[in-house]
């Protein structure tokens, strides 16, 4: 008997790190398929993009970040949300953009919207705005802002590489401590800009 259930709970173990492997593998597959990288264990975060001109000089492409949960518990994370000037509902979630300094190997904050003032209404952009906490359960992933034109930033020309980083928190003082970069991305834009300010969000 000793030796039935020692075989049985051998079984057991094998057949549920068999469904856990399959799992990891799917969920490795599909993003590879999606995102054309695979990921490792923990929070990660994708740069997607889309060809579209909103009426800048020079640009032609849009970017967003998009978070994905690939660990064993759900997360907490700080969200806006608002109305937009379509009467739609809508979430962002607090975000830098960064660009890489090749003379000193660093990475430069040229938009931090990580701050307690992040969810503030924009006129004609949105209002009704007021700050929520979400889970982001394993497995899942959401959007963490509609779109920007991240080339049109300041100081960003043609082939700089940048990157999103997104806070789990709005807290200024420990914010960065649990921040998660994406890859870095190339700016493809080279925006005239003329001392002329742009709106580079939707």
């Amino acid at each position: 008997m000793p030796i039935i259930k020692v075989t049985v709970i051998h079984r057991l173990l094998f057949t549920v790190a068999a469904l856990l492997c399959t799992l990891v593998i799917g969920l490795e597959l599909v993003h590879r398929y999606n995102y054309g990288h695979f990921v490792s264990y923990g929070l990660h975060v994708d740069v997607l993009t889309k060809e579209e001109n909103i009426g800048i000089p020079g640009q032609t492409k849009l970017y967003w970040a998009e978070l994905s949960n690939y660990s064993f518990l759900p997360v907490v994370l700080t969200a806006c949300d608002y109305t937009t000037d379509t009467l739609s509902p809508g979430s962002d979630y607090p975000y830098a953009v960064q660009r890489w300094i090749a003379s000193s190997q660093t990475w430069q904050t040229i938009a931090d919207m990580g701050r307690k003032d992040f969810c503030y209404p924009i006129p004609l952009g949105r209002g009704g705005t007021h700050i929520v906490s979400r889970r982001l359960w394993p497995g899942k992933s959401v959007r963490i802002m509609d779109w920007e034109a991240t080339g049109a930033r300041e100081h960003f020309q043609k082939g700089d590489l940048a990157r999103f980083v997104v806070f789990r928190k709005v807290d200024e003082s420990a914010a960065w401590k649990d921040a998660i970069p994406s890859r870095p991305f190339q700016i493809e834009d080279q925006v005239e800009r003329n001392d002329i300010n742009f709106r580079i969000k939707h």
